[in-house]
């Protein structure tokens, strides 16, 4: 009679192992890529202005002002709408052909104010 529990207490051990090891599995077959670079803006400036990355790349876009920003990349049908201070947005760049692209924030007056960049792609 002794051995109705302990075989219990073996399967139920066994079936909460086996749920364990299939919850690690996830069920997300794509890679999640992490942003290797981030860009901090704030009130008229991007930090760094100008920087390389490699095809394909991610950004972490951080707007550390006190007003909206946006980054944009000219001529690349690429960019961020207006970010909220403290709030940050990733930029996925991938597809986007090698060459050095202007960044600017489309909020009014901004670029007009040198909130400017360049970002290289090679």
């Amino acid at each position: 009679m002794l051995l109705r529990p302990i075989r219990s207490v073996t399967v139920a051990i066994l079936v909460g192992v086996a749920a364990l090891a299939l919850s690690a599995c996830g069920g997300d077959d794509q890679p999640h890529a992490v942003p290797a670079n981030t860009v901090e803006m704030g009130d008229f400036w991007y930090k760094p202005a100008e920087f390389t990355v490699p095809p394909d790349a991610i950004v972490n876009i951080v707007n550390v002002g006190a007003v909206a920003h946006s980054w944009i990349l000219q001529g690349a049908g690429v960019g961020t709408a207006a970010i909220a201070p403290g709030k940050s947005i990733i930029v996925d760049l991938r597809g986007i052909k090698p060459g050095t692209y202007t960044i600017y924030c489309d909020e009014a007056g901004h670029t007009q104010a040198g909130q400017t960049g360049k970002l290289t792609i090679a």
